[in-house]
């Protein structure tokens, strides 16, 4: 395995991790009174703001991309980000969490389809065999905790997952030169305005919000947005689409174990079968194969 193949597995595996706890910080600002979309919007604004005022310190030659990159991170940022975390949060209306996040991670069987009638990128014999078994995984992982009470949340569940693809496939494609401070930077810009200008519309409102939920705001934008995205873009440049989305499975991983910690849960006999079995798809995807090398 190369070192820059190395360090793009590591940043997409803790990319997922940093995504991973966006659930149980979600859980904890509901739990206060704060609403999803506005839980979304502060959450991009806040880190578009300190990853803006981090880069003006210490990187300021980060600011500078050309405009077809900033249209690029416009359409990811509000056609990507936005929609997808919107439909996400719909779905979660009408149906349980584990459920929305099976569908969510159906996605990387549209990367996989899509890089390869896309770009003719073609999965390695391992991400064939670490796909299934991640799925597989993950499925024992919810088992038990998956209910439906309307067909249209299913809907928005399945367009989630459409959308991240597409998200995947895309940054791939438009980003692959860019600084993933630069990209990270206005994905969050866009996505946070779009967002804002829905959901934020009364300023005394924001106020209570931020007063009552100030550090989990904080917490998810710092540590489940800043550094999870431009860990995510930056290991997206060094490795294919498909091993990416497979990779990213570590996400719902991390979710379901924080949720068990934060509820005081134990794991089932099953949902430890499927850890272990997400696990080992990590491992294999993670191994290069020299047919499938980036």
């Amino acid at each position: 395995m190369t070192l820059n193949r190395t360090i793009g597995v590591i940043e997409i595996l803790l990319s997922g991790i940093a995504f991973g706890l966006v659930g149980v910080f979600g859980k904890m600002a509901y739990a206060l009174g704060v609403t999803p979309g506005e839980l979304l919007s502060l959450r991009f604004l806040l880190a578009a703001g300190v990853l803006g005022l981090g880069l003006g310190l210490f990187r300021r030659s980060s600011f500078r991309v050309p405009f077809k990159t900033w249209g690029a991170c416009a359409a990811l940022g509000v056609l990507g980000y936005a929609v997808f975390a919107s439909c996400y949060f719909l779905a979660l209306q009408g149906i349980s969490a584990s459920l929305t996040v099976l569908l969510l991670y159906i996605n990387p069987a549209f990367v996989a389809a899509g890089a390869w009638l896309l770009f003719r990128e073609k999965l390695s014999s391992n991400n064939l065999t670490a796909l299934p078994v991640a799925f597989t995984g993950l499925l024992l992982l919810v088992w038990g905790e998956l209910s439906i009470s309307s067909g249209v949340a299913v809907g928005y569940g399945i367009m989630a997952a459409v959308v991240y693809a597409m998200y995947i496939l895309a940054s791939g494609r438009w980003l692959a030169n860019v600084s993933p401070y630069s990209s990270a930077l206005y994905i969050q810009l866009f996505a946070g305005i779009s967002l804002g200008l829905i959901h934020l519309r009364e300023p005394a409102r924001v106020v209570e919000v931020l007063s009552s939920a100030w550090l989990i705001i904080v917490a998810i934008a710092l540590i489940s947005t800043v550094l999870a995205m431009v860990l995510f873009l930056s290991g997206l440049q060094k490795l294919k689409k498909a091993e990416v989305s497979i990779l990213s499975m570590g996400e719902p991983l991390t979710g379901i174990l924080a949720a068990s910690l934060y509820l005081g849960e134990n794991l089932t006999v099953m949902q430890a079968a499927g850890a272990a079995l997400i696990l080992a798809a990590l491992v294999l995807s993670s191994i290069e194969h020299k047919s499938g090398s980036h």
